[in-house]
């Protein structure tokens, strides 16, 4: 995913500053796409200089005046024809799943220790998502619905993924706490899901 699609993707909801972009980002995209604030003001640029937005300077009483960005007709152009794009594949890199692929290495302590906190993160960002799926609907009453629709969409793939893996991980401490973490028991475990 393109950096430049995803924040004239935001600007065609509404003009915003670069700042105030960054917090769209953490609120809303962060869990499948985050950005610093330099990428985002380097973007901004970049997408000026292209033509596919313009700012304004509006002024401020107690601080530097700031630039509001909005999406030009051809910026509309260019994320229309993005979207309308089929995504390319992606080619996953979990640093996890290494650690597991050679995970024979590891005491059973270290083992479980290594899930345990990968455990702890999902769980971090499930609550992360709950905290955002909490604010879209206390500012529904503000929003348009059709709008909404899309970030809900990303929201539940986050929420479905997230606990699908939450999920996983637990079956494994269980597996290795019942001492069933074993070839004979995955293997079958695999067989049975993908015949269901």
């Amino acid at each position: 995913m393109s950096l430049r699609h995803t924040i004239l993707g935001f600007l065609s909801i509404k003009p915003l500053s670069g700042y105030d972009l960054k917090r769209y980002f953490d609120a809303s995209v962060r869990h499948f796409w985050s950005a610093d604030q330099a990428a985002i003001y380097r973007t901004l640029n970049e997408l000026g200089q292209n033509g596919l937005v313009e700012h304004e300077r509006v002024a401020q009483e107690t601080r530097p005046d700031r630039k509001v960005f909005h999406v030009t007709p051809s910026g509309l152009a260019e994320l229309d024809s993005w979207l309308a794009t089929p995504a390319p594949s992606v080619t996953r890199r979990e640093p996890l799943l290494v650690k597991l692929f050679f995970s024979s290495r590891l005491e059973p302590a270290a083992w479980r220790a290594v899930v345990e906190a990968e455990l702890q993160s999902v769980e971090t960002e499930l609550a992360t998502l709950g905290q955002i799926v909490a604010a879209i609907e206390g500012d529904a009453p503000n929003q348009d619905p059709a709008v909404l629709v899309g970030p809900l969409v990303t929201l539940s793939n986050g929420v479905e993924t997230g606990l699908a893996y939450r999920d996983w991980l637990r079956g494994l401490l269980v597996l290795q706490a019942s001492n069933a973490l074993s070839a004979p028991t995955l293997l079958a475990a695999l067989k049975a899901r993908l015949e269901s």
